[in-house]
């Protein structure tokens, strides 16, 4: 995942939420709680940044939140593009 994250420079909720292996609507909800930072476009888009979100991934690692590894949501295994 962390090529993926050095490819572009933000991306749509619906591409990160693909990045994590979680559903769109648990990726807005994350954002709203502010543990994925984003970015308002808009009246209506959203975008997060690959560095900010990086480092939220890397704060939520070390402090022993988020999701297991290799797996996304009710523990189905992640299928991992390209």
């Amino acid at each position: 995942m962390e090529n993926q994250l050095n490819c572009k420079l933000y991306y749509s909720i619906a591409e990160t939420a693909e990045l994590l292996c979680i559903s769109v609507g648990l990726c807005r909800k994350l954002v709203g709680q502010n543990r994925i930072p984003a970015i308002r476009m808009g009246e209506r888009r959203l975008i997060v940044p690959s560095a900010a979100l990086k480092a939220a991934l890397d704060k939520m690692l070390s402090e022993g939140q988020g999701l297991a590894k290799g797996e996304g949501e009710r523990g189905k295994p992640c299928q991992e593009s390209g």
